[in-house]
């Protein structure tokens, strides 16, 4: 005899609100659907057939399960679903209790990146180099799609292995791991294939751009200081100016750029040399952004910050250089309810700065202020205050 199922009934697009001895769900476009889970279902299943149902998408959005728990005839109690022992204890409710059906609530939360992206804004990077040497602008390589690895002097053998012939879903997954560097200037020259792959949005999610962008801006970089990223830097630079001869705005070629994620970016570094038009291009085009860099230290643009926030109700992470406490705190605390990550380093964080952000960010989990000048007694209240955080970096900080 088959297993017999039990009938649930699916809410989504809204919030889970504990009331005295009820739960109940509110949002402005609830959805309800009823789903059939039977005995002997893995929390796995479960999930499976949730996102399958609702058709919420699984690569952007974690679920939480909340069960509506009787524990009376007449009291509720949320009840978060996170394993198999839970759905099991889920699906015994109607014998126990007579009633007809189980309530489950689904909250979405936008998919963690956080190691993703703190990898990236960490590390100064500009792609693996695909083909290009830096001597051709580019051209197309037919070595490449013939090339063979060595290990010491002998030449490994991959007879009838074509680079061009990659299954186009595991190339556009490769791509997108390369960089804006080498998919501007290398991949898109090796073949036809690499070139169509290139171009699909899904290997523009992470837009981490350079500092600089024009030749004018090399100018910045000393000679008598060139470390090894900024001589990496220079080099990207040059190869731009060389491919376009120069002939392109700073706005024009973010715009360029985030064109090419079709609204699907996730990460974006901004360039120093960043100009407000291209800021507000970021802001209305990229609704899906979870981490935003923009920590040169650009006066224009630190100052408009906080008038865009509310367009990223997603963000999870954001780097800035000038901070303004008072402005981005309260913006932060209205529109992401994720937000978990702030650096604001070589900044003044003095008078009720500490308390401002310790009201705005209760939950705050990482926290960069190094460099910059703090009180003893601030560090003291963000540490108490933020009950959360798992990391402070007050590095090369000095204390007022």
């Amino acid at each position: 005899m088959a297993s017999a199922g039990v009938a649930v009934i699916c809410y989504w697009n809204g919030r889970v609100k504990k009331e005295q001895n009820n739960v109940v769900y509110e949002g402005a476009k609830v959805n309800v659907l009823p789903i059939k889970v039977f005995h002997g279902t893995t929390y796995a299943g479960l999930l499976d057939k949730i996102y399958a149902t609702t058709a919420i998408d699984r690569r952007n959005f974690e679920l939480n399960i909340i069960c509506r728990y009787p524990i009376s005839s007449q009291e509720y109690k949320p009840i978060p679903i996170k394993n198999d022992e839970g759905v099991e204890l889920m699906l015994v409710v109607p014998s126990r209790s007579g009633v007809y059906c189980i309530e489950i609530y689904l909250e979405e939360e936008p998919a963690p990146l956080k190691a993703e992206a703190v990898a990236l804004l960490t590390r100064e990077t500009n792609g693996v180099e695909v083909g290009d040497d830096g001597n051709n602008n580019g051209a197309a390589s037919s070595e490449l799609s013939n090339y063979s690895p060595k290990i010491g002097n002998k030449k490994l053998k991959m007879e009838g292995r074509k680079w061009d012939g990659l299954n186009e879903d595991i190339l556009v997954n490769v791509l997108g791991r390369v960089g804006m560097e080498s998919l501007l200037l290398d991949a898109p020259f090796v073949c036809k294939s690499w070139y169509k792959a290139s171009r699909e949005p899904q290997c523009w999610e992470n837009l981490i751009f350079p500092r600089y962008i024009k030749p004018n801006d090399l100018d910045y970089i000393s000679e008598d200081n060139e470390g090894e990223n900024e001589i990496s830097e220079k080099g990207y630079a040059e190869r731009l100016a060389r491919k376009y001869q120069g002939n392109w705005s700073v706005t024009a070629f973010v715009k360029f750029i985030v064109n090419r994620s079709c609204g699907n970016a996730k990460i974006i570094k901004l360039p120093t040399c960043c100009t407000v038009k291209a800021l507000e291009y970021v802001a209305n085009e990229c609704p899906r952004l979870k981490v935003l860099d923009v920590s040169s230290y650009n006066p224009s643009i630190n100052a408009i910050i906080p008038n865009y926030i509310c367009k990223w109700k997603n963000l999870d992470i954001l780097r800035v250089g000038r901070f303004y406490v008072d402005e981005i705190l309260p913006q932060n605390r209205l529109h992401c309810n994720n937000f978990i990550c702030l650096s604001a380093a070589y900044n003044y964080f003095q008078g009720d700065d500490a308390a401002f952000l310790v009201a705005s960010l209760p939950e705050l989990k990482y926290l960069d202020l190094h460099g910059g000048f703090i009180e003893k007694e601030d560090v003291v209240k963000i540490l108490k205050g933020c009950k959360q955080l798992v990391h402070l970096d007050i590095r090369e900080s000095g204390f007022l």
